[in-house]
């Protein structure tokens, strides 16, 4: 799955779209109208859907964001893992969203939370810890020849992302041997140590240790020149 949003800001920005890749291979998108207020897009975000489009086109937000929060537990539900780019963004923002319209936090939709997840940038990094070159899902994707038709939209990277983690598990056998549960556990422990290993490098580098789920806090919409993205 992958999520189209107003910014990078956990807390603060709004989903705008959202694309979940079934296990029968089907691809679901929503478009969604993220409300009222002043909101704007943040000028690095590529995605090309705009406030007014997501308004005059999307779905209302507590309609869609319940509809995907619904076929994510189906999802989970059956065991399969959730497999998300940069997990703590998408799981996290979504969260958000659904704290901030009233509705169940996906996290207490299902017996056992937010498990199995599989995110393939912590896969990666643990993968191939000293390889140069950015981690962003284009790199990556170009880096192990997988297409990536439309960077940046949701569908597009929701299907590569599923597609990397699969390369990633037939490339490197310590890791496509885990059991799905294991490899759950496991993205916690490596991503905490990437990120503690992030901060004794550079102090100045914030970084939640948490995954796949950063802190849940829903805050008032503030302009993207006025807070730190």
């Amino acid at each position: 799955m992958d999520i189209e949003t107003t910014g990078n800001r956990y807390s603060i920005d709004r989903v705008i779209g959202v694309a979940v890749l079934t296990s029968d291979g089907t691809t679901r998108s929503w478009l969604i109208d993220p409300g009222p207020g002043p909101l704007s897009v943040a000028p690095y975000k590529s995605h090309g859907i705009t406030v007014g489009h997501a308004r005059a086109h999307g779905i209302p937000a507590a309609v869609a964001l319940d509809e995907v929060a619904t076929l994510l537990v189906h999802h989970l539900l059956a065991k399969e893992p959730l497999v998300a780019w940069h997990a703590p963004f998408v799981l996290t923002t979504l969260e958000t969203e659904l704290l901030r319209h009233g509705l169940t936090a996906l996290s207490d939709r299902a017996p056992k939370g937010l498990f199995p997840v599989c995110d393939p940038l912590v896969l990666d990094r643990r993968a191939d810890q000293f390889r140069s070159g950015g981690r962003t899902l284009q790199s990556v994707s170009e880096w192990y020849g997988i297409p990536h038709g439309d960077p940046s939209r949701a569908a597009s990277d929701a299907e590569a992302s599923l597609v990397l983690a699969q390369v990633i598990g037939s490339c490197f056998p310590s890791i496509g041997r885990l059991s799905r549960p294991a490899l759950h556990r496991e993205q916690v422990r490596w991503h905490e140590q990437y990120v503690r290993e992030a901060r004794a490098w550079r102090p100045d580098r914030d970084g939640d240790t948490a995954w796949p789920l950063a802190s849940v806090e829903a805050l008032p919409w503030a302009d993207h020149d006025s807070v730190k993205s």
